[in-house]
C-alpha cells in the first residue's frame, strides 16, 4: 500500500507531512472520494485550505474525478478504485457519488476557514453577539476606517486627554515624522497581534510596572530620573583625583581621559551639574561599544581600580537610560495604540463590519463554550464527521483552535457516536513562508502531536505517513535540492529537525537541467565630461544598472529557446513537445526595479507575458487616462488633464497632434479644441468624445459614466476598451475591470458623484491581486510567495543582493513572551534584552527566507535556471546563513557539473567586449523541436460582426452567401393556414401545450436510462416539483410517458442503442442563389444500428396524426434537414426518421420520397 492510499484511509485520522510536488492536493481529494464510497455524508464533510484559488482547485479535481466515475467503462472504474484501495466497492455506488455531490444543500463545504467562518457566524450572529447583518470588511472600507482612526489620532486636542496629546508629541519628536507615520502604519496592519499582545499584558495586574522590571530596571522611571540617581550617588572627589593624576601622564591615552575628567570637574564646579555623555566618552566608543583601552600600565594600581569601577557603573548606567527611555517609548506608543484601537473598534462596531481576524476571533469564542459549539455544529447540516485541512504549516494559533473546538467530540469515544469521525491534515513545514500571517511551523508539527496524542487516548486509529516521492519534478533538479540543503544547520531552518532533506523522484523517463550563470557585476563607469556625454548612446550598456542587464539576458535567452522550439514534457504523459511563452516561471523575491526590468524587456524581445501579478492601480495609465478624464469633465480648463486624454486611447492623438493643437495657443487647451479648423477625423472623433463625455459625466453616477465611456464605438466599430488593449497589452483589461469595481464600490458608500469617485480614485486606490493560474500562453512573473501551489516545466530564479534581515525591524517589537518594545533609535538604542529580541526576530526571518528558497526550487518539472546580480556593497555579512545564491554556487560545487558558453544580449561585468559567458550545468538540456516551435499564440481573428457596428436594414440586404438557421423553425414562415388552431378547450386546464410539451420531453430524456421499476415513481416525484400542475395533469403526463416506455413497439427507441438530446450542426448544400444552407438542432431520440440510423423527435401535439404525412410541414422539414445533416455522418448507413406521438401513444415513420421532397423545398428557399 502506498503512502498517499495509506493517509487517505477514511478510516484512521492522519496528519500528513509531504514534500513539495508528492501529491498533497491528489491525496486530499483521494481521501474525500474514500470518505464518499465508504458512505460519508457530503454536507458533514469540511475541507479547509489556505487560499479561494485552492479552494476551487480542490473542488475542481473532485468533482472531475468524481464526474470521471461516472461515465467511465466498468473496467476502468474498477481499475481507478483498485488505485486508491477501493476495489471491494459496487460501481453503481461509485457513479451515483457524483450527483450526490452536486445536489447536497449548500455544496461541498471546501472552503478557506475565513469562508467557513463567515458563513458560521451568518448562520449564528446572535449567538455570536453580532448584528445579523454584519459585513465583511474590503479593502476600501478597511482603509476609511483605518484613516478614521488615525486622523482621530492625530488631532486629539481635548484639555482631559493632554496626558495623550503630550505622549504623541513626544513620540512624533523622537521619531520624526517619518518614523510616526511608520508607527501609525504598524498600528493599522498588524492590529490584531498588537492588540492581542497588549491585552496579555494587561492581564497581568501592574503591567506598566512589570514593563520597566522586563528591562531591568527596578520601577517606573524616565531617563532624567535615572541619570539624576546616578549623578546624586557620584563622589566628585574621585573625578577631581582621576583629573590629577591622569592628566599628568606620560601616555596620550591617560592624558585624554585626564583632561576629560577635568573638564567635568571644573563644570561641577560652576555649577553645570554632571555632563553624562562626556563621562561615557571616556569609557565607551561613539559606535556604543567598550573601549578596549582606559588608561595605561603606567596608571597606579589604586587608580586602575577606580577606573575599572566606575566603567562598569558607566556601562550599567548607559544600559539603564536605554532601558528607561525604550520603557518610555513603549509606555506611549501603547497609549495612543489603545486610543487608535478604540477609536477603529467603535467604527467597525458602528459599520456593522468584521475584518478577517474578527471572523476567527468571533468564531473561536463562540465555538469556546462547549455546550454552545455542541450546538452550533449540531445545527450546522447536524454535525460534522470529518474535517480536513490543507496547506496546514500556513495554519495560524488562533485558526489550530478552531479545527480543535470543530473536531473536540471526535475523541470523545466510541460510545458517544455510531459514525467513525477523522482529523485529516497535509502540509509541508519546508514550505511554511508566512509567517507575517501569524503562521508557525512549530505549530504545524505540535497540533500533529496533539491530535496523534488525542487518537490514541480514544483508542482510535491514527496515521502519520511521510510523502517524499516527487510527481513533479525530474531527478536531477530535486538531486539539486537535496544538496543545497544538505548541511545540518540547512536542513534544520527546513523541518527543525537536522535531518537530511530527502526526495524520491518518481518521473525517471527523462533528464532535467539546473543551470547557474554568474553574478551580473555592477560596471565602474568612469566620469563622464560633456562631450561624452553628448556622443555616448543613452542605452550604452556601462550606463545601465546590473538588474537590467540581467533582464536583457533573460528576455533574450527565453525567446531564443521558445525559437529553438526547446522541449518540454507533457504533464502525466511525459511526451515531448515544444516550449511555448506559458511554460516559463519567473520568480523573484520581491517586486522591486528587477521585476519591472524583466516584464519590460520581455515585451521589447516580442515573448508574450502576463505582466505583474500585483498591480497598484494607482500607479498604471490606464488608471491614470481614466482619472484624467473625469478631472476634464468637472473642468474642462484643466489643460494638463485634457492633454493626458488626447495622448490616452480615449482620443489616440500622437505627439505631433497635440503638438499641432497646443502650440501657440493664448487661452486653454479645450477652447483650442473646439475652434480647431482641421478636418481630419482624429481631431473630429475627439471633439466629439470629449463633448458627449462632459455633457453625460453630470447626468449618470460615475460607474455608469465609466461602464459607458468604456463601451462606447469609434467610426470604426472598436470599443474605447479595445483601443486600451490594443496599445497597453491583456494585462490593462484587469485594470480597467478594477477600476469600474472601485466606483462600484464607491457607490456602496455613497459615494455616486463624479467628484467624490475623483477623490475615491486619487486617495484610495487598491491593488490588484491578479490569479496567474497555468494553462496560459505567456510567461508568468511573480514573487515566490505567488507562486505557491503553482509549477511550470521551465522555472527561472533571478536574484538580488540579500541585505540583513534586520534592516527593516518594526518600531514595535514583540518578544517571544508577549512583551511589546518600542526602539525608537535602532539597533543604537537597544538593551541586551532587545538586541536579543532582534536577534532572534532575525534568525526567524532567515530561517523563513531558506524555506523560501525552497519553495522556489521546488517549483519546477524539467529545467531551473539560477542568476543573479550583485550590488556594489557587501550584504548580509551580518546574517546567520550565507546568501541565496552562494547556497546555490556551493551545491553546485558538490554536483557534477558541465560548462557551456552563453551568447550574451549585454555584459556581465566591466568586459564590456566579451561576447559570451561560461555558465554551468548540471543535467542534460532536452532536445530542440526547432520544426514546430512557436513563439507567438495562435492569432484568433475576430470576425467581422464583433468589431462592425451594421444596421438591421443592411443585414437584410446584404445576406452573407452562408444561411444559418434552426431546424426546429424550418417552415414557419409558410404555415399551412388551414393547420387547426388549438381550441381554447384544449388548454389543459390553463397549462399550455408547450409547457406541458416541455415537460414530457423531460421525462423521455430521464426515464429511460431509470431501472423500470422505479420510473413511476420518479415520474411523479419530478412532476411534483411543478407548483403549476395540478394532480390530475401531473397523472395525466407521468401515464402517457409510461404508456410509450412500456409499449413494446417503442422498444428500439430507447434500448441501450439509443442516445438521448443529440446535438447537430452542419451544412446540407446551396440554394439557387449561391447560399450555403447551415442548420442547427438537437435530436430527441437517436438510434444508432449496425446498418440502420433512426432519427425519433417527441410529439406532444393533441390530436395526433395517423400518418407523417398528415403532420405540420414544420415537422416534416424538421426530420428532413436532421435525415441530411446524419446522411453525411453515416454515409454507409440507412437514415430513416419517425415521430413519436404521446398521444395514443402512436409512432409515424417518414416515406424517404416525404423527407426528399421536403430536403428539395428547403434548398428551393
Amino acid at each position: 500500500m502506498t503512502a498517499q492510499n495509506i493517509a487517505a484511509d477514511p478510516r484512521a485520522s492522519s496528519f500528513l507531512t509531504a514534500n513539495a510536488g508528492s501529491g498533497k492536493t491528489s491525496t486530499l481529494v483521494n481521501r474525500v472520494a474514500r470518505l464518499l464510497l465508504n458512505g460519508a455524508k457530503p454536507e458533514r464533510i469540511l475541507c479547509v485550505t489556505y487560499t479561494k484559488a485552492a479552494a476551487a482547485e480542490m473542488q475542481g479535481r473532485l468533482f472531475e474525478r468524481l464526474g470521471g466515475w461516472a461515465i467511465a467503462p466498468d473496467d476502468d472504474l474498477r481499475r481507478d478504485l483498485a488505485s486508491i484501495d477501493e476495489a471491494v466497492h459496487d460501481l453503481p455506488q461509485a457513479r451515483a457519488l457524483f450527483a450526490k455531490a452536486l445536489e447536497t444543500p449548500g455544496g461541498l463545504k471546501i472552503q478557506t476557514l475565513h469562508a467557513f467562518c463567515e458563513k458560521l457566524l451568518r448562520r449564528f450572529p446572535l449567538e455570536a453577539g453580532l448584528s445579523p447583518a454584519f459585513q465583511v470588511l474590503d479593502d476600501l472600507i478597511g482603509g476609511d476606517l483605518a484613516e478614521t482612526a488615525r486622523t482621530g489620532l492625530l488631532t486629539l486636542d481635548a484639555p482631559e486627554l493632554a496626558g495623550l496629546t503630550q505622549a504623541r508629541d513626544r513620540l512624533i519628536r523622537k521619531l520624526k515624522v517619518g518614523g510616526f507615520e511608520r508607527l501609525l502604519a504598524q498600528f493599522i496592519h498588524q492590529h490584531d497581534d498588537i492588540k492581542a499582545a497588549f491585552e496579555r499584558l494587561e492581564v497581568r495586574g501592574d503591567w506598566q510596572t512589570a514593563l520597566f522590571h522586563s528591562l531591568g530596571l527596578d520601577g517606573i522611571c524616565t531617563s532624567v530620573e535615572c541619570l539624576d540617581a546616578y549623578e546624586a550617588r557620584l563622589e566628585w572627589e574621585i573625578i577631581r583625583d582621576l583629573a590629577a593624576v591622569l592628566s599628568t601622564g606620560a601616555s596620550k591615552t591617560n592624558q585624554e581621559a585626564g583632561q576629560a575628567f577635568l573638564t567635568l570637574y571644573e563644570g561641577y564646579q560652576a555649577g553645570q551639574g554632571l555632563d553624562f555623555d562626556r563621562l561615557k566618552s571616556i569609557f565607551i566608543t561613539k559606535t556604543g561599544t567598550p573601549r578596549k583601552a582606559t588608561y595605561t600600565k603606567e596608571t597606579p594600581p589604586g587608580d586602575a581600580v577606580v577606573m575599572d569601577r566606575l566603567g562598569r557603573e558607566v556601562g550599567r548606567l548607559v544600559e539603564q537610560l536605554k532601558a528607561a527611555e525604550i520603557a518610555e517609548n513603549t509606555l506611549d506608543a501603547l497609549r495612543l495604540f489603545a486610543i487608535f484601537s478604540t477609536i477603529y473598534q467603535t467604527e467597525k462596531r458602528q459599520h456593522g463590519a468584521l475584518d478577517f481576524q474578527d471572523l476567527i476571533n468571533k468564531t473561536k469564542s463562540l465555538l469556546s463554550d462547549r455546550m454552545m459549539s455542541i450546538w452550533v455544529l449540531f445545527k450546522l447540516d447536524g454535525g460534522l464527521e470529518h474535517v480536513l485541512v490543507d496547506e496546514a504549516q500556513d495554519t495560524s494559533g488562533d485558526q489550530w483552535a478552531i479545527v480543535k473546538a470543530l473536531t473536540e467530540e471526535f475523541f470523545a469515544g466510541a460510545s458517544q457516536t455510531s459514525v467513525q469521525r477523522t482529523v485529516f491534515a497535509v502540509g509541508d513545514e519546508k514550505q511554511s513562508i508566512y509567517g507575517f500571517q501569524g503562521a508557525k511551523p512549530d505549530l504545524f508539527l505540535g497540533n500533529g502531536a496533539y491530535f496523534e496524542a488525542r487518537a490514541r487516548e480514544a483508542s482510535l486509529r491514527f496515521v502519520a505517513p511521510d510523502l517524499v516521492e516527487s510527481w513533479r519534478t525530474l531527478p536531477e533538479l530535486l538531486g539539486f535540492v537535496d544538496a543545497v540543503f544538505a548541511e545540518s544547520d540547512l536542513s534544520r531552518a527546513l523541518n527543525f529537525t537536522g535531518h537530511p532533506i530527502v526526495h524520491m523522484p518518481q518521473r525517471r523517463r527523462h533528464n532535467g537541467l539546473v543551470e547557474l550563470w554568474p553574478l551580473v557585476q555592477p560596471i565602474e563607469v568612469p566620469e563622464a565630461t560633456a562631450d561624452d556625454d553628448d556622443i555616448a548612446p543613452v542605452d550604452a550598456p556601462s550606463r545601465e544598472p546590473p538588474s537590467k542587464r540581467l533582464a536583457k539576458q533573460l528576455a533574450m535567452t527565453i525567446r531564443a529557446e521558445i525559437d529553438t522550439g526547446r522541449a518540454v514534457y507533457i504533464k502525466g504523459k511525459e511526451e515531448p513537445r515544444p516550449m511555448h511563452a506559458g511554460d516559463v516561471l519567473i520568480l523573484v523575491r520581491k517586486r522591486d526595479h528587477l521585476f519591472e526590468h524583466i516584464i519590460r524587456e520581455l515585451k521589447i524581445a516580442g515573448v508574450p507575458v502576463s505582466g505583474a501579478d500585483r498591480l497598484k492601480l494607482g500607479d498604471h495609465i490606464a488608471f491614470q487616462d481614466l482619472r484624467a478624464l473625469m478631472r476634464f469633465c468637472l473642468q474642462p480648463n484643466d489643460s494638463l488633464s485634457l492633454a493626458c486624454v488626447l495622448r490616452s486611447p480615449l482620443c489616440d492623438l500622437s505627439e505631433n497632434d497635440l503638438y499641432r493643437l497646443a502650440q501657440g495657443r493664448e487661452g486653454a487647451l479645450w477652447g483650442r479644441l473646439l475652434d480647431y479648423e482641421g478636418v481630419e477625423d482624429r481631431f473630429v472623433e475627439a471633439r466629439v468624445f470629449l463633448l458627449w463625455a462632459h455633457r453625460t459625466a453630470h447626468h449618470l453616477t460615475a460607474f455608469d459614466f465609466l461602464a459607458r465611456v468604456l463601451n462606447r464605438r469609434d467610426g470604426a466599430g472598436r470599443s474605447t476598451k479595445q483601443r486600451f488593449l490594443t496599445r497597453l497589452g491583456d494585462e490593462c483589461e484587469d485594470v480597467l475591470d478594477e477600476t469600474l469595481a472601485l466606483a462600484l464600490k464607491g457607490e456602496g458608500v455613497g459615494d455616486t458623484g463624479l467628484a467624490a469617485c475623483l477623490d475615491l480614485f486619487e486617495f484610495r486606490a487598491a491593488q490588484i491581486k491578479r490569479e496567474q493560474e497555468e494553462g496560459g500562453r505567456s510567461v508568468r512573473v511573480m514573487t515566490v510567495h505567488g507562486s505557491k501551489g503553482l509549477e511550470a516545466p521551465w522555472v527561472i530564479l533571478p536574484i538580488g543582493p540579500q541585505h540583513s534581515s534586520a534592516t527593516k525591524d518594526d518600531l514595535l517589537m514583540r518578544s517571544d513572551d508577549g512583551d511589546l518594545y518600542l526602539c525608537a533609535t535602532g539597533r543604537k538604542g537597544d538593551t541586551d534584552r532587545i538586541t536579543a529580541i532582534r536577534d532572534a526576530k532575525a534568525l526567524k526571518d532567515e530561517q523563513e527566507g531558506l524555506r523560501l528558497l525552497y519553495v522556489a526550487l521546488t517549483r519546477a518539472r524539467d529545467r531551473l535556471t539560477l542568476c543573479g546580480y550583485a550590488g556594489r556593497k557587501a550584504t548580509g555579512k551580518n546574517n546567520a546563513f550565507a546568501p541565496w545564491y552562494d547556497l546555490l554556487k556551493d551545491a553546485f560545487d558538490r554536483l557534477p557539473a558541465t560548462l557551456e558558453p552563453m551568447p550574451l544580449k549585454a555584459p556581465f561585468d566591466d568586459m564590456e567586449q566579451a561576447k559570451e559567458v561560461i555558465v554551468q550545468l548540471h543535467g542534460v538540456r532536452s532536445p530542440a523541436l526547432t520544426a514546430e516551435a512557436a513563439i507567438l499564440a495562435p492569432q484568433v481573428k475576430l470576425p467581422d460582426f464583433v468589431t462592425t457596428i451594421v444596421a438591421q436594414a443592411d443585414v437584410d440586404l446584404e445576406r452573407g452567401a452562408e444561411r444559418w438557421a434552426a431546424i426546429s423553425q424550418m417552415g414557419d414562415e409558410d404555415r399551412e393556414a388551414e393547420e387547426r388552431a388549438p381550441s381554447p378547450l384544449e388548454s389543459q386546464n390553463g397549462l399550455g401545450r408547450y409547457r406541458r410539451g416541455i415537460l414530457i420531453h423531460k421525462l423521455f430524456e430521464i426515464l429511460p436510462d431509470i431501472p423500470a421499476a422505479k420510473r413511476e415513481e420518479v415520474a411523479i416525484r419530478y412532476l411534483g416539483r411543478q407548483a403549476d400542475l395540478t394532480d390530475s395533469q401531473r397523472i395525466e403526463m407521468a401515464g402517457a410517458v409510461l404508456a410509450v416506455l412500456t409499449d413494446d413497439r417503442f422498444a428500439e427507441a430507447f434500448g441501450p442503442q439509443s442516445r438521448p438530446e443529440v446535438a447537430l450542426a452542419g451544412g446540407i448544400g446551396r440554394t439557387a442563389r449561391g447560399e450555403d444552407i447551415m442548420l442547427s438542432g438537437r435530436i430527441d431520440r437517436l438510434v444508432v444500428t449496425d446498418d440502420r440510423v433512426v432519427i425519433i423527435d417527441y410529439k406532444s401535439n393533441r390530436p395526433a396524426p395517423d400518418t407523417a404525412e398528415g403532420a405540420s410541414v414544420t415537422y416534416q422539414r424538421q426530420m428532413a434537414g436532421y435525415v441530411a445533416l446524419l446522411r453525411q455522418i453515416y454515409p454507409q448507413k440507412t437514415v430513416e426518421a419517425a415521430l413519436l406521438w404521446t398521444d395514443g401513444p402512436k409512432l409515424t415513420p417518414l416515406s424517404e420520397t416525404l423527407v426528399n421532397l421536403r430536403l428539395a423545398e428547403i434548398l428551393a428557399r
